[in-house]
């Protein structure tokens, strides 16, 4: 492993190694441990390997997070039905929150990659860092028990599980298109109007449109997010557009 673009490779290491401590997972157990959940399968670069990349540690994280995660807003929401308590669990565990915590974490510096997948910027990909939380979150269910990973999950989590409302949690775009056939007999298109950035980092621009209107526009990292920030954003500004759609559509 010397050879692999040593520089960056050795700053990798050397954040792995201050994350297990901050993670209490530095004993070398734990750090083996720790170390597959943030080793991408690109490491190797084909050799066979015994220890394994994170994707059975991410497998075992997901069950952790849900377990963790629904019983949290179990507690926390006592009154909400068992659709409510599961769009608030989707909210919490969707891919943009889980890369987020990743990067609040550090994990995109400690996460140890192959040279190509390094340089084409698989440690900043979305999908990729989501993964990788789940990883640490099983390693540490595995080396430190339930307890722990349950007490890192609140930790990382609490503050976006309190004080939820129904506009948090409810499908923006599902919203909308109700919102606009309560009053027209028309529905909501959404249109890209922009896309830039590399592949590994893609930033999109959409707008939702009910005809010729644009009722909102939204960015985001991939489509789906820029249509729902379109859809929160035309929700929001409803008192602008739904008079004009509503003389439009009822001549």
């Amino acid at each position: 492993m010397a050879t692999k673009n040593s520089g960056e490779q050795e700053q990798r290491q050397a954040a792995l190694l201050g994350l297990a401590e901050q993670l209490q997972m530095d004993e070398p157990r734990r750090l083996a441990v720790l170390r597959q959940a943030l080793t991408h399968a690109t490491w190797f670069e084909g050799k066979p390997h015994q220890a394994g990349d994170y994707q059975r540690l991410e497998f075992l994280g997901d069950a952790v997070l849900d377990q963790v995660i629904g019983t949290y807003l179990y507690c926390e929401y006592p009154l909400a039905a068992e659709g409510e308590l599961s769009k608030m669990r989707a909210l919490i565990v969707c891919e943009a929150s889980l890369a987020a915590a990743a990067k609040r974490l550090g994990l995109d510096k400690a996460l140890l990659l192959g040279h190509g997948a390094l340089l084409g910027g698989e440690a900043e990909r979305p999908s990729v860092l989501a993964d990788v939380f789940e990883a640490v979150s099983g390693a540490i269910f595995i080396e430190r028990g339930y307890e722990a990973a349950r007490d890192f999950l609140i930790e990382q989590f609490a503050p976006a599980m309190q004080g939820l409302t129904r506009e948090d949690y409810e499908d923006k775009k599902s919203a909308l298109q109700e919102l606009v056939q309560k009053y027209v007999n028309s529905g909501v298109n959404y249109q890209v109007l922009k896309q830039s950035g590399p592949d590994h980092l893609p930033h999109f621009v959409s707008a939702a449109y009910c005809g010729r209107e644009e009722l909102g526009r939204g960015e985001g990292g991939s489509k789906k997010e820029s249509e729902l920030a379109a859809a929160r954003a035309a929700l929001q500004q409803q008192q602008r557009w739904l008079p004009k759609i509503i003389a439009r559509f009822n001549k």
